[in-house]
């Protein structure tokens, strides 16, 4: 049960982080595309020949190199933020089946001292398939 909550929430949060670097990337291609469509009309100016679009274009690079540089900052702080969360609910999750065999052990503990006959004969059952199972051809 509780390796299932791990691989649901693995699932999630790796979903969380596909997601969040789909919408960056369309954020980031969006602008990319307008900030070369305006490019596009200052290299139209430039070849009529005009001073003033050689400013315009450098303007226009530095605008759209700010937003990229802003655009994968963010992406990478949204990556890490997911990184972490996930970490954190692994963490949990182990820590749960951890307690889940402590109980398990403790129950077999107790069961063994209650009826060790049952459990020599469970022991040596095992023992011998597992035996079997290893030296079969």
């Amino acid at each position: 049960m509780v390796e299932q909550q791990a691989e649901s929430l693995g699932s999630e949060s790796a979903a969380k982080a596909g997601d969040a670097v789909s919408e960056f990337v369309s954020q980031t291609q969006a602008t990319a595309r307008g900030k070369l469509d305006q490019g596009k009309a200052v290299l139209d100016e430039v070849k009529v020949g005009t001073g003033k679009a050689i400013e315009r274009a450098a303007t226009l690079a530095r605008e759209a190199s700010a937003v990229a540089g802003h655009t994968v900052a963010q992406a990478g702080g949204t990556v890490e933020g997911v990184a972490r969360e996930v970490g954190a609910r692994a963490g949990q999750a182990a820590t749960g089946i951890y307690q889940q065999g402590a109980r398990a052990g403790g129950a077999l503990r107790s069961y063994a001292a209650e009826q060790p006959l049952t459990a020599l004969l469970i022991a040596g059952t095992l023992g011998y398939g597992l035996a079997y199972l290893i030296h079969r051809q």
